[in-house]
């Protein structure tokens, strides 16, 4: 990529992560004033008169999707969560001669317990277990001319690590949920293959064009914010 369209990627990314942020803020707004209009529960009704929680991920980096937890002993439940996210990494471009195209999928579950400390503070948990990872980001420039394919840069990701993280639940009498959680994704690091064609080059600057991109989208952080239900 030329100087001028790191440029126009940058602003993008940048403009990507403002409505980003503005969206999370103003659903953090909207969570702290709707838990100020409806009396939230005590902590022993909501949580050890309850046996389950089911949620919808409704803003998070690596994407929506569902929440499950269950409570199999006092202030201990067993959380499962699913994700999925699909993404363009950059601009689809063409410079005439080739065409290029990169994206990010990403399928991302958890299997955790919750420990909910209910001693020192209403309905604050930390969390630690598994995570399943079918991650997919690469990018593959083909010919404009022939149609053949020159290159394809692909990120191999390991599937399987580990969590940990905190958050809080908000319960409230109409047994409404919210939560907000900070999960720390502990897996080894991906691996990246760098197919070339014979009339192809990547070099050292193009490889860290592309691991940059790579990055940016590859969180280690996720943060969540759900809305569900508890029963």
């Amino acid at each position: 990529m030329n100087d001028h369209t790191n440029v126009v990627e940058t602003i993008r990314i940048r403009e990507m992560n403002s409505r980003m942020l503005i969206r999370a803020l103003s659903i953090s707004i909207g969570v702290l004033f709707f838990s100020t209009t409806i009396p939230s529960n005590s902590n022993a009704s909501s949580l050890n008169d309850k046996n389950a929680q089911i949620q919808v991920i409704v803003l998070s980096n690596l994407g929506p999707g569902l929440s499950f937890s269950y409570r199999f002993s006092e202030n201990l439940w067993l959380n499962f969560e699913g994700q999925s996210l699909s993404r363009n990494m950059s601009e689809d471009s063409s410079d005439g001669s080739t065409t290029e195209k990169s994206g990010f999928d990403s399928q991302t579950s958890y299997l955790n317990i919750r420990y909910y400390l209910a001693a020192l503070a209403d309905s604050v948990f930390f969390q630690t277990g598994l995570v399943n990872r079918d991650w997919e980001a690469k990018k593959e420039i083909d010919s404009s001319g022939s149609g053949e394919r020159e290159a394809v840069y692909r990120v191999d990701y390991p599937e399987d690590g580990y969590n940990l993280g905190i958050g809080k639940n908000w319960i409230f009498n109409s047994s409404l949920t919210t939560s907000i959680n900070l999960v720390r994704l502990i897996t080894s690091e991906p691996s990246i293959n760098y197919e070339i064609g014979n009339n192809w080059e990547c070099n050292s600057a193009c490889q860290a064009d592309f691991e940059s991109d790579v990055n940016k989208y590859s969180p280690k952080y996720v943060i969540f914010l759900n809305v569900g239900y508890i029963f």
